[in-house]
């Protein structure tokens, strides 16, 4: 099961308690209807995935080879900076010429998408149990969570909130970082009443 923010609902209805709030950004959660379940060789997203360049020359190639994509102009700078400085490593081959390749392997990042298991159904399904406060973050253009399916995400949170922000898509903490945490910082204020000085003790339980 991938899917960070349904493994968080899961582990809290397991074990009520484990957190004071949730905070699900654009979360990858889906009604038994919407099928996203298929055969490694037949999903689009992992084959998708596959085709990606992972090794370059150096990492000033990365970041160029990279902006050519408008996948990646979307984001912010600094964090497109970021994950070519700390999501790449520096190989060094048999013959000892060097290069740079993703951290995290091409391959791995699509099975994750062909293995997902029933957890993100489940998630959907029990978000109604959910006893806290429950936060959700999405981007106004998010192919991941079209507005019909946000809506029914909240109608199933008995303490749910819903924030949008706009100009962006799934990756909205990608591209639009700052906003992303002032949301966030505005609910930890709101739903845990803390202020700017214990906002580092109350964090550590979400």
């Amino acid at each position: 099961m991938n899917g960070g923010y349904a493994k968080s609902i899961l582990a809290e209805l397991l074990r009520p308690g484990t957190f004071s709030a949730i905070v699900a950004v654009d979360p990858t959660m889906f009604p038994r209807s919407i099928h996203i379940n298929a055969p490694f060789e037949d999903h689009p997203m992992a084959q998708l995935t596959m085709k990606r360049r992972d090794t370059w020359k150096d990492r000033a190639e990365a970041k160029a080879d990279l902006l050519k994509k408008k996948f990646f102009r979307e984001w912010h700078p600094e964090a497109l900076d970021v994950y070519v400085e700390y999501g790449m490593v520096d190989v060094v081959n048999d013959d000892g010429s060097t290069n740079v390749t993703l951290k995290c392997p091409k391959f791995q990042e699509a099975v994750t998408f062909a293995c997902v298991g029933t957890g993100l159904y489940d998630a959907f399904e029990r978000l109604n149990e959910l006893e806290i406060p429950v936060q959700l973050i999405t981007g106004e253009n998010s192919n991941i969570n079209p507005q019909v399916l946000v809506e029914m995400k909240l109608a199933n949170c008995k303490y749910g909130s819903l924030e949008t922000i706009k100009g962006t898509g799934h990756l909205l903490s990608l591209e639009k970082p700052q906003e992303t945490a002032d949301v966030i910082s505005r609910f930890l204020d709101r739903a845990l009443g803390a202020s700017k000085s214990n906002i580092e003790e109350t964090k550590a339980r979400l």
